[in-house]
């Protein structure tokens, strides 16, 4: 379609022009010229619609981007809504390396979790306002846990948990276990 003919174009009810056929096409797909914009070439009897020389690309609706975008934006928020605080959990019970009460706590949960995953079941644990921490010398904790463990029907049983932990400070890891099941308060 590219021609070196010369086209004109009725505008504002003139005649303007000199105009090619990628010019043309520019103005009519950018919203520059209407559709019922006339054109005329030498060998024409009479004026035609601009879209008999040019196509009209359909032109994307300026509702959809932002639409996507919000769409998009919601469904990542859903899935942190749903996700977030399982990873969040998870993070904390695998990345403590101080000595500190919290992070014993946090070390403590990952082991009474890893034992009851093994017996597939899903333990959801009190705060840790709820939980009683004691450091010992020789960088050693004493965890004591509580929380409902939930096995594959959905009954959930009221545990308590004993952890005895042990503090590595060359490489700054928690490890504890077994857990001692105590008795429900």
């Amino acid at each position: 379609m590219n021609s070196p003919e010369c086209f004109y174009l009725h505008l504002a009810g003139a005649q303007q022009g000199p105009y090619t056929i990628p010019q043309i096409d520019h103005l009519l797909n950018s919203g520059l010229i209407g559709i019922e914009t006339l054109y005329w070439c030498e060998g024409l009897d009479q004026w035609q619609p601009v879209t008999t020389l040019v196509p009209l690309r359909k032109k994307p609706k300026r509702w959809m981007k932002p639409a996507i975008a919000a769409t998009v934006m919601l469904l990542v928020a859903l899935i942190a809504r749903l996700f977030g605080p399982v990873l969040m959990d998870g993070w904390h019970e695998a990345n403590q390396h101080r000595f500190t009460q919290s992070a014993a706590y946090w070390r403590a949960r990952d082991v009474v979790r890893s034992e009851l995953r093994t017996r597939g079941l899903f333990v959801e644990f009190a705060p840790f306002s709820n939980a009683r921490v004691e450091l010992e010398p020789a960088a050693k904790a004493h965890v004591s846990l509580r929380g409902l463990v939930i096995d594959g029907t959905g009954t959930s049983v009221q545990k308590t948990w004993e952890v005895p932990m042990q503090f590595n400070s060359e490489f700054g890891e928690w490890s504890g276990g077994p857990s001692a099941e105590a008795t429900a308060p």
